[in-house]
């Protein structure tokens, strides 16, 4: 079963493990970028350069902090990450 899991708990769990977020600052800037997709669903994509490559570290940062990562390549759109999280069993 998955959990609620929010857009603004990811980006913060991402910025915590040192990947720049490219809402926050004065000025735009290369980094991640989180949106809710649903109450229990996160997207995420990287701005900038080398795509792929920083998808691919936020998974693995996302994976070690407990969250469940699906890579999506949706038909003419940009790569991202559909972000959930499962519940524990007892």
């Amino acid at each position: 079963m998955h959990q609620r899991v929010f857009a603004a708990e990811v980006a913060r769990a991402l910025t915590a493990r040192g990947h720049t977020n490219s809402l926050t600052g004065r000025a735009w800037r290369p980094g991640h970028r989180a949106t809710q997709a649903s109450p229990k669903t996160v997207r995420l994509w990287h701005d900038g350069p080398d795509e792929q490559n920083h998808l691919d570290r936020y998974a693995q940062a996302l994976q070690a902090a407990g969250y469940t990562v699906t890579a999506e390549h949706p038909a003419a759109a940009r790569p991202r990450l559909r972000i959930t999280r499962q519940t524990k069993e007892p």
